[in-house]
């Protein structure tokens, strides 16, 4: 970015690139060789810290473990920009105080039974493993940046915290479970997310951020988290898939919204109307042999209770 007040604009830069050259080896050249202002940022080196994280070629990536060449042979070009969802401070580097202010919403740390215990109890490895991806999180903002919802609501509370939530709801020794689950449940939080996938596919440590993302809804259902309209909808697609063996979309809006509320979508309905895409009520919508269906669901039924009554032998 050039002065103060100046529209951004991109800026070419020629170098020599050597084998195994990464994109921060090239950053580091331009600034010394180069262009002195050049302003980005790094720290480690080894794809740890995550402070070089950038959008390179459209894609948010670490700078310091991607290579220049195969990038290049890649994509035919090498067009680095500052990560997205982020406000540009100069250059590459963006204001990180949002992403901060999101991870510390969802309180990263664990609440014992009490303030002044100091015994840790133990922690089985099945237990460790449920929340092992979430702790492998660098806080780069990779996913942040590819992530869909951020883009058109700032607000969102965006997969980095709420893989950071899930490595403390889903640890087996935090003590308020539930109130976390309920202020993640809040607008703009968990069941915002539209499950595009970006920030699992672009993440550089495979932390699967929607993977988390998704057990805590799940577990938000557990626990009876339900009075927001995301939980009410997933509740709402399975009543219907348990009652005609389908999606009865006309019935799950007034089943999500509530009447009143779906009364105030009839302008958009009918907008729907006119484009094609207006799910229209089912006059016969069971479909043959429901009794398949149903089924199912009595077999999971009474899978969950013997969960429930193992669970409750294990901690008596």
């Amino acid at each position: 970015m050039g002065k103060e007040g100046c529209e951004p604009f991109l800026q070419a830069y020629d170098i020599e690139a050597n084998k195994g050259m990464t994109i921060l080896d090239a950053l580091h050249f331009i600034k010394d060789e180069q262009d002195g202002t050049l302003a980005f940022r790094r720290s480690c080196r080894s794809a740890i810290c995550g402070s070089c994280a950038v959008n390179l070629n459209g894609i948010p990536k670490l700078a310091c473990n991607t290579q220049l060449i195969p990038e290049y042979k890649k994509s035919g070009a090498i067009v680095i920009e500052p990560l997205p969802n982020h406000r540009i401070i100069k250059d590459l580097v963006v204001d990180f105080n949002p992403f901060w202010d999101k991870i510390n919403k969802i309180e990263p740390w664990l609440n014992f039974e009490s303030a002044t215990s100091h015994q840790l109890s133990a922690i089985s490895k099945k237990d460790i493993l449920k929340i092992n991806n979430s702790s492998k999180c660098i806080m780069c903002g990779c996913c942040n940046g590819a992530c869909n919802s951020l883009e058109i609501d700032r607000h969102f509370i965006a997969p980095a915290a709420l893989a950071k939530a899930w490595r403390f709801v889903g640890d087996a020794r935090e003590k308020h479970k539930k109130k976390r689950l309920e202020k993640i449940s809040e607008a703009h939080g968990m069941w915002d997310c539209v499950r595009c996938v970006s920030c699992t596919e672009y993440c550089p440590k495979d932390v699967a951020p929607l993977q988390a993302i998704e057990r805590l809804r799940a577990e938000a259902i557990k626990e009876g988290v339900t009075d927001n309209d995301g939980a009410r909808h997933v509740e709402s697609m399975v009543d219907s898939v348990k009652r005609v063996g389908r999606l009865d979309e006309a019935a799950m809006t007034f089943k999500t919204l509530g009447f009143l509320r779906s009364i105030g979508m009839i302008p958009f309905g009918l907008r729907m109307e006119m484009h094609g895409k207006m799910p229209m009520p089912l006059i016969f919508p069971q479909i043959e042999k429901i009794e398949e269906v149903k089924k199912i669901y009595e077999e999971v039924e009474k899978k969950r209770r013997k969960e429930t009554v193992s669970g409750q032998q294990s901690d008596s």
